[in-house]
Protein backbone atom coordinates (compact mmCIF):
# COMPACT_ATOMS: atom_id res chain seq x y z
CA UNK A 1 0.00 0.00 0.00
CA UNK A 2 3.04 2.52 0.67
CA UNK A 3 4.57 1.47 -2.46
CA UNK A 4 1.88 2.59 -4.60
CA UNK A 5 1.32 5.58 -3.29
CA UNK A 6 5.07 6.32 -3.78
CA UNK A 7 4.74 5.20 -7.19
CA UNK A 8 1.30 7.39 -7.84
CA UNK A 9 3.59 10.75 -6.56
CA UNK A 10 6.36 9.91 -8.57
CA UNK A 11 4.13 9.60 -11.38
CA UNK A 12 2.06 12.59 -11.01
CA UNK A 13 5.48 14.68 -10.54
CA UNK A 14 6.80 13.23 -13.85
CA UNK A 15 3.86 13.93 -15.52
CA UNK A 16 3.98 17.44 -14.35
CA UNK A 17 7.24 17.91 -15.71
CA UNK A 18 6.70 16.44 -18.88
CA UNK A 19 3.73 18.94 -19.71
CA UNK A 20 5.72 21.52 -18.55
CA UNK A 21 8.47 21.19 -21.05
CA UNK A 22 6.50 20.32 -24.25
CA UNK A 23 5.23 24.01 -24.72
CA UNK A 24 8.72 25.42 -23.52
CA UNK A 25 10.47 23.18 -26.31
CA UNK A 26 7.84 24.55 -28.62
CA UNK A 27 8.51 27.95 -28.13
CA UNK A 28 11.99 27.74 -28.50
CA UNK A 29 11.91 26.46 -31.86
CA UNK A 30 12.82 22.59 -30.96
CA UNK A 31 13.18 20.50 -33.69
CA UNK A 32 9.51 19.17 -35.03
CA UNK A 33 12.46 15.75 -34.45
CA UNK A 34 12.80 16.22 -31.23
CA UNK A 35 9.04 17.97 -30.48
CA UNK A 36 8.05 14.41 -31.43
CA UNK A 37 10.78 12.71 -29.22
CA UNK A 38 9.33 14.12 -26.16
CA UNK A 39 5.81 13.65 -27.11
CA UNK A 40 6.55 9.61 -27.16
CA UNK A 41 8.12 10.03 -24.10
CA UNK A 42 5.16 11.86 -22.37
CA UNK A 43 2.45 9.16 -24.07
CA UNK A 44 4.93 6.86 -22.55
CA UNK A 45 4.98 7.69 -19.00
CA UNK A 46 1.27 8.51 -19.59
CA UNK A 47 0.85 4.56 -19.43
CA UNK A 48 3.17 4.05 -16.79
CA UNK A 49 1.06 6.44 -14.54
CA UNK A 50 -2.30 4.42 -15.30
CA UNK A 51 -0.41 0.77 -15.58
CA UNK A 52 0.73 2.00 -11.54
CA UNK A 53 -2.88 3.69 -10.98
CA UNK A 54 -4.24 -0.03 -11.70
CA UNK A 55 -1.99 -1.14 -9.40
CA UNK A 56 -2.71 0.83 -6.94
CA UNK A 57 -6.27 0.63 -7.31
CA UNK A 58 -5.25 -3.34 -6.97
CA UNK A 59 -3.36 -2.96 -4.18
CA UNK A 60 -6.54 -0.90 -2.23
CA UNK A 61 -9.03 -3.53 -3.19
CA UNK A 62 -6.56 -6.53 -1.30
CA UNK A 63 -5.99 -4.13 1.68
CA UNK A 64 -9.57 -3.69 1.99
CA UNK A 65 -10.18 -7.56 1.67
CA UNK A 66 -7.89 -8.51 3.79
CA UNK A 67 -8.97 -6.02 6.46
CA UNK A 68 -12.06 -7.36 5.91
CA UNK A 69 -10.79 -10.88 6.07
CA UNK A 70 -8.72 -10.37 9.26
CA UNK A 71 -12.00 -8.95 10.61
CA UNK A 72 -13.97 -11.72 9.74
CA UNK A 73 -11.32 -13.83 11.49
CA UNK A 74 -11.35 -11.89 14.75
CA UNK A 75 -15.21 -12.38 14.98
CA UNK A 76 -14.68 -16.29 14.57
CA UNK A 77 -11.95 -16.12 17.30
CA UNK A 78 -13.99 -14.15 19.48
CA UNK A 79 -16.88 -16.32 19.01
CA UNK A 80 -14.85 -19.54 19.61
CA UNK A 81 -13.33 -17.93 22.65
CA UNK A 82 -17.21 -17.66 24.21
CA UNK A 83 -18.31 -21.11 23.57
CA UNK A 84 -14.71 -22.02 25.12
CA UNK A 85 -16.27 -20.03 28.42
CA UNK A 86 -19.53 -21.26 28.02
CA UNK A 87 -17.87 -24.91 28.17
CA UNK A 88 -15.71 -23.49 30.87
CA UNK A 89 -18.02 -22.56 32.89
CA UNK A 90 -20.15 -25.72 32.42
CA UNK A 91 -17.09 -27.97 33.35
CA UNK A 92 -16.62 -25.62 36.75
CA UNK A 93 -20.00 -25.86 37.45
CA UNK A 94 -20.53 -30.07 36.90
CA UNK A 95 -17.07 -30.57 38.42
CA UNK A 96 -17.12 -28.14 41.47
CA UNK A 97 -20.98 -28.53 42.90
CA UNK A 98 -20.05 -28.75 46.41
CA UNK A 99 -17.73 -26.41 46.10
CA UNK A 100 -20.37 -24.06 44.98
CA UNK A 101 -23.20 -25.15 47.50
CA UNK A 102 -20.33 -24.58 49.98
CA UNK A 103 -19.92 -20.86 48.76
CA UNK A 104 -23.25 -20.04 48.96
CA UNK A 105 -23.44 -21.39 52.10
CA UNK A 106 -20.90 -19.60 53.08
CA UNK A 107 -22.44 -15.96 51.57
CA UNK A 108 -25.95 -16.47 52.89
CA UNK A 109 -24.13 -17.30 56.63
CA UNK A 110 -22.66 -13.95 56.07
CA UNK A 111 -25.61 -12.28 54.68
CA UNK A 112 -27.41 -13.44 58.10
CA UNK A 113 -24.61 -12.14 60.22
CA UNK A 114 -24.77 -9.01 58.41
CA UNK A 115 -28.44 -9.00 58.86
CA UNK A 116 -27.92 -9.32 62.76
CA UNK A 117 -25.51 -6.68 63.54
CA UNK A 118 -28.17 -4.35 61.28
CA UNK A 119 -30.56 -5.68 63.88
CA UNK A 120 -28.14 -5.19 66.96
CA UNK A 121 -27.01 -2.14 65.56
CA UNK A 122 -30.77 -0.45 65.60
CA UNK A 123 -30.82 -1.53 69.03
CA UNK A 124 -27.33 0.01 70.09
CA UNK A 125 -25.97 -3.54 69.78
CA UNK A 126 -23.38 -5.47 67.64
CA UNK A 127 -23.75 -9.39 68.01
CA UNK A 128 -21.08 -11.52 67.35
CA UNK A 129 -21.91 -14.16 65.28
CA UNK A 130 -20.15 -17.92 65.71
CA UNK A 131 -20.18 -19.35 62.58
CA UNK A 132 -17.82 -22.03 62.07
CA UNK A 133 -17.05 -23.24 58.82
CA UNK A 134 -16.44 -27.19 57.71
CA UNK A 135 -13.73 -28.43 59.36
CA UNK A 136 -11.46 -31.93 57.93
CA UNK A 137 -12.51 -34.90 59.79
CA UNK A 138 -9.51 -36.13 61.92
CA UNK A 139 -8.84 -39.84 60.78
CA UNK A 140 -9.23 -42.73 63.43
CA UNK A 141 -5.61 -44.00 64.63
CA UNK A 142 -4.79 -47.30 63.17
CA UNK A 143 -6.13 -50.54 65.21
CA UNK A 144 -3.09 -51.39 68.07
CA UNK A 145 -1.29 -54.33 66.25
CA UNK A 146 -1.52 -57.88 68.09
CA UNK A 147 0.64 -58.64 70.69
CA UNK A 148 3.22 -61.97 70.13
CA UNK A 149 2.21 -64.94 71.57
CA UNK A 150 2.76 -65.04 74.56
CA UNK A 151 3.91 -61.62 75.56
CA UNK A 152 1.95 -60.30 78.13
CA UNK A 153 0.64 -57.02 77.56
CA UNK A 154 2.05 -54.03 79.72
CA UNK A 155 0.27 -52.39 82.94
CA UNK A 156 -1.90 -49.59 82.06
CA UNK A 157 -0.77 -46.14 83.88
CA UNK A 158 -1.88 -45.22 86.77
CA UNK A 159 -1.54 -41.64 88.73
CA UNK A 160 1.40 -41.63 91.23
CA UNK A 161 0.50 -41.59 94.84
CA UNK A 162 1.24 -38.00 95.63
CA UNK A 163 -1.74 -36.99 93.24
CA UNK A 164 -3.64 -39.92 94.58
CA UNK A 165 -3.32 -39.26 98.21
CA UNK A 166 -3.69 -35.50 98.19
CA UNK A 167 -6.46 -34.32 99.76
CA UNK A 168 -7.68 -30.72 99.23
CA UNK A 169 -9.08 -28.45 100.80
CA UNK A 170 -12.08 -27.23 98.70
CA UNK A 171 -13.74 -28.68 95.12
CA UNK A 172 -14.49 -27.07 92.43
CA UNK A 173 -17.27 -27.44 89.75
CA UNK A 174 -16.22 -24.41 86.79
CA UNK A 175 -18.06 -23.19 83.84
CA UNK A 176 -17.14 -20.47 81.89
CA UNK A 177 -20.07 -18.89 79.47
CA UNK A 178 -20.96 -17.01 76.33
CA UNK A 179 -23.21 -14.54 76.90
CA UNK A 180 -25.64 -12.17 75.23
CA UNK A 181 -24.86 -9.17 77.39
CA UNK A 182 -22.96 -6.69 75.53
CA UNK A 183 -19.59 -5.76 76.36
CA UNK A 184 -18.36 -1.88 76.46
CA UNK A 185 -16.81 -2.72 72.84
CA UNK A 186 -20.42 -3.25 71.71
CA UNK A 187 -20.43 -6.53 70.84
CA UNK A 188 -21.80 -10.04 72.51
CA UNK A 189 -21.98 -13.36 72.22
CA UNK A 190 -24.73 -15.76 70.13
CA UNK A 191 -25.60 -18.50 71.16
CA UNK A 192 -25.64 -17.16 74.97
CA UNK A 193 -25.54 -19.12 78.50
CA UNK A 194 -23.85 -22.10 77.07
CA UNK A 195 -20.47 -23.47 78.19
CA UNK A 196 -17.74 -22.37 75.82
CA UNK A 197 -13.76 -22.14 75.68
CA UNK A 198 -13.10 -20.68 72.66
CA UNK A 199 -13.78 -16.58 72.83
CA UNK A 200 -13.66 -13.55 70.77
CA UNK A 201 -11.65 -10.13 71.14
CA UNK A 202 -14.72 -7.58 71.91
CA UNK A 203 -17.28 -10.01 73.92
CA UNK A 204 -17.73 -10.81 77.93
CA UNK A 205 -16.50 -14.01 79.29
CA UNK A 206 -18.33 -15.15 82.66
CA UNK A 207 -17.00 -17.43 84.88
CA UNK A 208 -19.96 -19.09 87.12
CA UNK A 209 -18.97 -21.76 89.43
CA UNK A 210 -19.43 -23.67 92.71
CA UNK A 211 -17.10 -24.36 95.54
CA UNK A 212 -17.24 -26.80 97.92
CA UNK A 213 -15.60 -27.55 101.54
CA UNK A 214 -14.28 -30.73 101.91
CA UNK A 215 -14.05 -30.04 105.81
CA UNK A 216 -17.62 -30.49 105.70
CA UNK A 217 -18.79 -31.46 102.53
CA UNK A 218 -20.66 -27.91 102.38
CA UNK A 219 -21.22 -25.47 99.56
CA UNK A 220 -19.32 -22.49 100.32
CA UNK A 221 -21.72 -19.44 99.89
CA UNK A 222 -21.01 -16.32 101.64
CA UNK A 223 -18.22 -14.09 100.59
CA UNK A 224 -18.05 -12.63 104.40
CA UNK A 225 -16.44 -15.86 105.38
CA UNK A 226 -14.49 -16.14 102.08
CA UNK A 227 -12.65 -14.27 99.69
CA UNK A 228 -13.62 -15.75 95.62
CA UNK A 229 -11.15 -14.31 93.02
CA UNK A 230 -10.62 -15.18 89.06
CA UNK A 231 -7.02 -14.65 88.43
CA UNK A 232 -6.14 -13.94 85.07
CA UNK A 233 -3.14 -14.51 83.41
CA UNK A 234 -2.19 -11.04 82.93
CA UNK A 235 -2.53 -9.90 86.50
CA UNK A 236 -6.18 -9.00 86.86
CA UNK A 237 -8.18 -10.73 90.09
CA UNK A 238 -11.90 -10.34 89.12
CA UNK A 239 -13.91 -10.45 92.35
CA UNK A 240 -16.44 -12.88 92.36
CA UNK A 241 -20.03 -12.69 94.23
CA UNK A 242 -22.33 -15.23 95.32
CA UNK A 243 -25.71 -14.30 93.08
CA UNK A 244 -28.44 -16.76 91.26
CA UNK A 245 -28.00 -17.10 88.02
CA UNK A 246 -30.51 -15.15 85.31
CA UNK A 247 -32.66 -14.44 88.57
CA UNK A 248 -34.05 -17.93 88.87
CA UNK A 249 -31.12 -20.37 87.99
CA UNK A 250 -29.05 -21.98 90.77
CA UNK A 251 -27.24 -20.30 92.62
CA UNK A 252 -23.73 -19.85 91.75
CA UNK A 253 -20.37 -17.59 92.31
CA UNK A 254 -20.48 -15.58 89.11
CA UNK A 255 -17.73 -12.69 87.80
CA UNK A 256 -17.29 -11.93 84.12
CA UNK A 257 -14.44 -10.16 82.01
CA UNK A 258 -14.42 -8.38 78.87
CA UNK A 259 -11.66 -8.91 76.09
CA UNK A 260 -9.96 -5.87 74.90
CA UNK A 261 -9.95 -5.58 71.27
CA UNK A 262 -6.22 -5.86 70.93
CA UNK A 263 -5.72 -8.56 73.67
CA UNK A 264 -3.24 -11.29 72.37
CA UNK A 265 -4.24 -14.49 71.19
CA UNK A 266 -4.07 -18.20 72.30
CA UNK A 267 -4.38 -19.91 75.20
CA UNK A 268 -5.75 -18.24 78.06
CA UNK A 269 -4.13 -19.85 81.32
CA UNK A 270 -6.71 -18.68 84.56
CA UNK A 271 -6.89 -20.06 88.07
CA UNK A 272 -9.30 -19.63 90.82
CA UNK A 273 -8.59 -18.40 94.06
CA UNK A 274 -10.62 -19.40 97.64
CA UNK A 275 -8.72 -17.73 100.87
CA UNK A 276 -11.42 -18.26 104.05
CA UNK A 277 -11.15 -16.02 106.81
CA UNK A 278 -9.87 -18.43 109.07
CA UNK A 279 -6.69 -18.76 106.72
CA UNK A 280 -7.59 -21.84 104.79
CA UNK A 281 -6.20 -21.61 100.87
CA UNK A 282 -7.67 -23.33 97.73
CA UNK A 283 -6.89 -22.94 94.02
CA UNK A 284 -8.71 -24.30 91.04
CA UNK A 285 -6.76 -24.41 88.02
CA UNK A 286 -8.41 -26.08 84.71
CA UNK A 287 -6.93 -29.95 83.68
CA UNK A 288 -6.16 -29.85 79.91
CA UNK A 289 -4.79 -31.57 77.40
CA UNK A 290 -2.08 -30.01 75.23
CA UNK A 291 -0.75 -31.72 72.30
CA UNK A 292 0.86 -29.59 69.85
CA UNK A 293 2.11 -32.73 67.58
CA UNK A 294 -1.87 -33.79 67.46
CA UNK A 295 -2.95 -29.70 67.24
CA UNK A 296 -4.85 -30.26 70.70
CA UNK A 297 -5.29 -27.64 73.17
CA UNK A 298 -8.21 -27.92 75.30
CA UNK A 299 -7.25 -24.85 77.29
CA UNK A 300 -9.81 -21.55 77.28
CA UNK A 301 -8.03 -19.47 74.51
CA UNK A 302 -8.48 -16.53 72.92
CA UNK A 303 -9.01 -16.91 69.15
CA UNK A 304 -9.50 -13.97 67.28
Amino acid sequence: MLRAKHHTSLLFAVTGLVVILLPLLAACGVAQQDYDAVKQQLAAKEQDVASLKQQVDAAKAAATQQAGALQQQLKTKESEAGSLKQQLDSAKAAGQQVTTLQQRLAAKEAEAADLQKKIAAAAGKTTVIWAEGGKPIPKPPPPPAPLPAGVTPAPKPRPDAAFINEVVPFAFYVETLATSSVSPYGFASYPACVPNSQFKRGVKIVWRFEVFDTSTGKRLTDPAQAAVTVNLPHGQDLVANFSRRAGTGPWTWVTAWDIPLDYPLGAFDYTITVVTKDGRKGMFKMPALVNKDRGIDSRLSIVD
